[in-house]
Order: C-alpha cells, then sequence, then structure tokens
C-alpha cells in the first residue's frame, strides 16, 4: 500500500502550481511530498530514486519536461510518472509514448490544472500500479527445462478465441492461443514463457503442439466446425526454418483437414531481418493452401514494407488502436486510413481488442470484415468452445425461422 512513507515528486517552474499540489496531495492523500521549480534541481537530487510517483511538467523554460525524460531514461528512474501540461492532449499522449520508448512507466497523462478530483484518480491509479508492480514481482521466471518438460508432459493446451463476422456477430473462426497448465502453478499465461520459447528454440514445438490439437478438436467435431477457420500464431524465428512449409502441411494430412482451413498469423512488431528467407518460407506456405495472416499491425516500423512484399491475405489491426477509437479521433484516423489501404490490396480486415459496444460500431463504420474481443467472446477452453459455436449455430437457426 501507498502510505505517509511513500514520496510524491512534483516538478514544475510555478511556485503557485507547486504549492497548490502540495496542498492537494496533503489533503487528498497520506503521502510526502517534495517540489522542485526546475529540471536541473530535481536531477541533482537523490530523492528522484525514493520517489514513489512523480509529477513532470512538460512546458517548462531552459530544462523542458522531454529532457527531463530523456535525463530520467539514463539514471534508470523506476518511479511511475504522471505528466502534466497546458498543452492539447494529443501532445501529452505523444509525449508519453516518447516516455515509454526511453523504458519509462507512464502512469497518467493529465492536462493542467489538476484538480483534486483529478488527483484522486490519479493516486487510484498509483495504488493499482503499485499492486499490479508486486504482482509481476511475484511472476514465475520459468527455465528452459522446466518449460521444455512442461512440453513433453503435454501440459500446454490450446484454448480458443472466437472470430465474428462484422456485422452480423456470427462465429466465423478463432485465434488460437497457448495457456500453460503447470502442474503446481495453476494456469500460466503465454507472457510468462513465449520469450522464453524462442529465445532457446522452443517455440515451434508448441506451434506444432496448437496446431496439433485444433486439428484434433476439428476431426472429432466435424459437423460443428467444418465452416470454421483457425488461426495459428508463427513467430518470425520460426521462419527461419525452410521446412516449415512442408511440416506445417503433414501434420494437416495426419488429421486429414484441409490446409485452406488454417490462418498462419506473423506478428507485424517483430522485424524481418532475414525478407529473402521469410519471402521464401511465406511463400511456400501460400502455395501449400495455407492462409497468412500479419498481426498487431501499425505497432512496428516495417508496417508498409511487410504489406507490398509478403503475400498476406489478412490485416488485423492491433487492440492498442482499437480500444477507446470512439472517443479518441486519432485513432479513428489510424484506423480508417489502414482499413483503407488494406481493401485497396485486396486484404481482409480484424479488428482485435473490441470491449465496448461504441468502439464496435467505429470499426463496423470502416467495413471490417471480422472482430475478435471480450465484447462479444472471451479465450475460452476446447469444451466451452464448442458450447459456444453451438449455441451460436442454435441462435442462427432461430433467427432465420
Amino acid at each position: 500500500m501507498i502510505n505517509e512513507k511513500h514520496l510524491i515528486i512534483a516538478i514544475d517552474d510555478s511556485e503557485l502550481i507547486l504549492t497548490q499540489l502540495q496542498l492537494l496531495i496533503s489533503n487528498q492523500t497520506p503521502c510526502t511530498f517534495k517540489g522542485f521549480n526546475s529540471g536541473l534541481s530535481a536531477l541533482e537530487s537523490q530523492e528522484l530514486h525514493q520517489a514513489s510517483l512523480i509529477l513532470l511538467d512538460i512546458n517548462m523554460p531552459q530544462m523542458d519536461g522531454v529532457e527531463i525524460l530523456r535525463k530520467f531514461a539514463e539514471l534508470s528512474i523506476q518511479a511511475p510518472i504522471a505528466l502534466l501540461s497546458g498543452e492539447k492532449g494529443l501532445f501529452i499522449k505523444n509525449t508519453a509514448a516518447l516516455a515509454e520508448l526511453h523504458g519509462l512507466t507512464i502512469i497518467s497523462s493529465l492536462e493542467k490544472p489538476l484538480s483534486a478530483t483529478k488527483l484522486k484518480e490519479l493516486y487510484s491509479q498509483l495504488l493499482s500500479q503499485n499492486t499490479s508492480t508486486k504482482s509481476q514481482h511475484a511472476l514465475q521466471n520459468y527455465s528452459k527445462d522446466e518449460i521444455y518438460e512442461g512440453l513433453l508432459r503435454e501440459e500446454f493446451c490450446a484454448y480458443f478465441q472466437p472470430k465474428v463476422a462484422s456485422p452480423s456477430g456470427a462465429i466465423i473462426g478463432a485465434e488460437v492461443l497457448a495457456r500453460w497448465h503447470h502442474n503446481t502453478d495453476g494456469t500460466v499465461p503465454p507472457s510468462q514463457f513465449i520469450a522464453t520459447m524462442e529465445e532457446h528454440n522452443l517455440i515451434h514445438l508448441l506451434s506444432y503442439s496448437l496446431l496439433k490439437q485444433t486439428l484434433s478438436l476439428l476431426s472429432y467435431n466435424r459437423d460443428i466446425l467444418k465452416s470454421l477457420q483457425f488461426s495459428i500464431n508463427l513467430s518470425v524465428k520460426e521462419l527461419e526454418d525452410i521446412k516449415l512449409p512442408e511440416k506445417l502441411e503433414s501434420i494437416c494430412e495426419e488429421y486429414c483437414t484441409p490446409t485452406s482451413q488454417i490462418t498462419l498469423e506473423l506478428t507485424e512488431s517483430h522485424l524481418l531481418d532475414n525478407i529473402k528467407r521469410a519471402l521464401d518460407v511465406l511463400l511456400r506456405l501460400k502455395l501449400k493452401g495455407f492462409k497468412l495472416s500479419i498481426d498487431d499491425f501499425g505497432t512496428g516500423y516495417s508496417s508498409i514494407k511487410q504489406l507490398n512484399e509478403l503475400p498476406f491475405d489478412e490485416l488485423k489491426i492491433d487492440r492498442c488502436f482499437v480500444d477507446g477509437c470512439s472517443t479518441q479521433p486519432n485513432k479513428r484516423v489510424i484506423i480508417a486510413s489502414t482499413c483503407e489501404m488494406a481493401h485497396q490490396l485486396g486484404l481482409e480486415v480484424v479488428a482485435e481488442g473490441v470491449e465496448e459496444v461504441e468502439d464496435l460500431v467505429v470499426v463496423q463504420s470502416y467495413e471490417v470484415e471480422s472482430v475478435q474481443g471480450y465484447y462479444y467472446y472471451p479465450p475460452c477452453t476446447p469444451s466451452e468452445f464448442l458450447q459456444t459455436v453451438s449455441e451460436s449455430a442454435l441462435q442462427k437457426s432461430h433467427s432465420s425461422k
């Protein structure tokens, strides 16, 4: 918990603002307060490393907030930061994005003046951030050997998040996601094992396992699932295997399932260093009948280059652009231009991370072909997925009568 032993630091060139913040913090929180009227004086203080929260004004003379953020990164400041500014909201968001590229933690971006209500919200976020950080520190670090043993024991299981048609809402497929059913730690999310798998060249074993589990589910439930498309995530590292198309095709043949029913998703935020090898593998995957999707589009630096050079069939708009798009014009601009470009290139568009009906209405207005997100369905176990698909089909049958 945050208490009186915790320190909130404010950096602002206005003594009036510092006095106001001191009064607000003393009235609204149990924390102590320290104010600095310049970036230089703050940077010379060792108290920066003791802070639980730093309030930073962006627009200051001599040393502005952008330069201070760079200095914070050089000093490895760990405290969460709240940006304060009289500038427009988009400017603050751009500054927050720069701070995160520096590896800093931005807990909030607020326009001045900071009111008691805003401070209460900020304090709640700080408490939440503190709890979240403790939880992250409690996360288990799994070794290569532990993960490999888990793969051998077949503890990594396929979960399915339905993909629905826009605007009908009918289930047309699912993305296959990995969960580790650890024998002592319970269900472990992919954030705790994917990076280690990629680092130690185990990721292909997970992909093969998820594909086999998906095809097995298909083979036993063809009457329910025969018309659905299933998406499997591929790591960029897997494209280094020149024999990958033959290996994946062989697995599909083993389960008597057409390759055309499988979409392979490649995450765009990972740059393809060896474009020649990747193009070779992806072209032959296409020749084998697999469909190809570029995932998390817009989060990396190679978006247009990859669309131009690689044979994708589908583009997935990352959730960071979809979430809140109904109230943020800059996100709508990105979605609109992405959809227009994708459709002109003959690609189908999927909107990921749809959780609110207002955001759904926005993406539907740009004629996305399909949608994923908690607004419709969360990831679920194979049995839950089968039940969901059956209920959806039944509802569709009743509504057509």
